[in-house]
């Protein structure tokens, strides 16, 4: 690729900087190791002590300081210091990737506090990345070695879930996730579980009636459209047989549906993949842990898949 891949630290007080090191073969001392991961050139954003030191670490990486120093952040600990420089590097990276800049995006875990004192309203870095990309539509993935999770709603209030609940999103998600199967992992015929939002899909309407009103009108359109789609599926069931290999990714009506199974089975191997923008944008699949940082203890497996799929574009679930 000609345009180098960008990574933030995250939050300079959490455990981002070093699992992005780590997972680029920061310090290793081989030339195998790392800022030539898969051929890969990066461009690291974040405060300047910090990506410099990281860049001149790893071959094939430059520096971009988003902040001019380290004061105010205390390793382990959230500020609001460490909260602002986490948020001026995404914004930084954002805005390259929107502009063809760098061509994917590998963002570190950040506090969302961090976006409320900004002043930000966006509820997650996913949808910042969105907006700045100028897309709409688009939708969070989970992906694993054995699942692939899509949400239809992201961060919220589980008693907002149902009011949010729409048509258009059941089918966006689904429909997102869809093209990302054929046209990225080349499986011809992507093969996709769609939960319903109650227990036991609402049991034919005893539990609630979003599955009739919503959720299955947009599957009778994914099918419309050629897509293979089942459900609405009860999810205590549905992952089971989605982990065993029946579909090639799950639709989740709201967060913790989606994501309690996938981190049970994922947890330090998931990514988090943003469909729908232009070009890849991932993160790891999981936040600061300001409580490990500096202690050696936090594992940078899922910052090495997301930093790999930046690279390559391929899921880290075999296709």
């Amino acid at each position: 690729m000609d345009a180098p891949v960008g990574i933030t630290i995250g939050d300079p007080a959490g455990i981002g900087p070093e699992v992005v090191g780590a997972a680029l073969g920061a310090g290793s001392g081989s030339g195998s190791g790392s800022g030539s991961i898969l051929g890969g050139r990066f461009r690291l954003y974040g405060p300047g002590p910090m990506v410099r030191a990281l860049a001149a670490a790893v071959p094939g990486c430059d520096a971009v300081a988003t902040t001019p120093t380290l004061d105010g952040v205390e390793i382990g600990r959230y500020t609001p210091a460490s909260g602002a420089a986490s948020v001026a590097a995404l914004l930084a990276a954002a805005r390259d990737l929107a502009g063809g800049r760098i061509a994917a995006l590998v963002t570190g875990p950040i506090s969302k506090a961090a976006l409320a004192e900004a002043g930000l309203p966006h509820p997650g870095q996913t949808e910042l990345v969105a907006e700045a990309c100028g897309v709409g539509r688009f939708a969070m993935m989970l992906a694993g070695p054995r699942l692939r999770v899509v949400l239809a709603t992201t961060h919220m209030a589980l008693r907002d879930v149902p009011a949010a609940l729409t048509r258009e999103r059941v089918f966006d998600a689904s429909d997102l996730v869809a093209a990302f199967l054929r046209d990225r992992l080349r499986i011809e015929a992507p093969r996709l579980a769609v939960l319903g939002l109650n227990p036991h899909a609402s049991d034919g309407g005893r539990f609630g009636d979003e599955e009739e009103r919503v959720i299955a009108p947009a599957i009778a359109r994914l099918r419309a459209a050629g897509i293979d789609a089942a459900g609405p599926l009860p999810a205590d069931t549905a992952f089971h047989r989605a982990a065993a290999g029946a579909f090639d990714a799950v639709v989740a009506m709201y967060h913790d549906q989606g994501l309690g199974p996938l981190k049970l089975l994922h947890f330090p191997d998931a990514i988090n993949v943003t469909l729908g923008l232009p070009r890849p944008r991932c993160s790891p699949d999981h936040g600061p842990a300001f409580d490990l940082a500096g202690t050696g203890r936090a594992d940078p497996s899922s910052t090495r898949a997301a930093v790999a799929f930046a690279v390559t574009g391929s899921s880290p679930v075999p296709a």
